[in-house]
């Protein structure tokens, strides 16, 4: 997504002083690349709403923190990811629809076999959130161990692990086990 980060401050700012237009503006600019970063990891377009309109409201709250001509769409981007990390944690009973996923979702490589999104959302809905959070954000979503451990308040380390316990269950279920997936 190409964002003028100026038009973008522009907004806080006028926000910071109790401009509804300007924040709406603000929202409207970043809402696109945060839905398919939430969509990514809560697959069910209900959900990522509810997220969504969660994050939005904890961003306005904390709109004093962003300095001058800071881009504000990397702390909100964060805050959007805690929320749907704390969403996972308190819905676990919810099961992905595999049909909120797009048929044509790209695919994910995994030793040299393809898998399609589809079926990897299915087989990491049976994750504890947070394994399932990290897997999701490094490898569907490409962020890197160091974003991640930012987005999540953990470390490195931890990233790491989690991802690595993830994708040995990936291969072991799906390549090595044969399950279809």
């Amino acid at each position: 997504m190409l964002r003028d980060v100026d038009q973008l401050a522009r907004w806080v700012s006028m926000a910071k002083v109790g401009d509804e237009e300007a924040f709406g503006q603000l929202l409207k600019a970043c809402y696109p690349g945060l839905f398919r970063t939430i969509f990514e990891i809560v697959p069910c377009f209900q959900d990522v709403e509810e997220v969504l309109q969660d994050a939005f409201y904890r961003f306005y709250r904390s709109l004093g923190v962003l300095r001058k001509n800071e881009d504000p769409y990397p702390f909100l981007r964060r805050i959007a990811v805690r929320r749907a990390y704390t969403f996972l944690k308190h819905n676990r009973r919810r099961t992905v629809s595999i049909e909120d996923i797009p048929v044509d979702a790209p695919e994910l490589v995994v030793k040299g076999r393809s898998l399609p999104l589809r079926s990897v959302y299915g087989w990491a809905a049976k994750l504890p959130p947070k394994r399932r959070l990290v897997f999701l954000l490094r490898e569907v979503l490409g962020f890197s161990d160091k974003e991640i451990a930012g987005v999540l308040s953990i470390s490195e380390t931890t990233v790491r692990r989690h991802a690595s316990m993830a994708k040995e269950q990936l291969i072991k279920e799906t390549i090595e086990g044969g399950e279809g997936y």
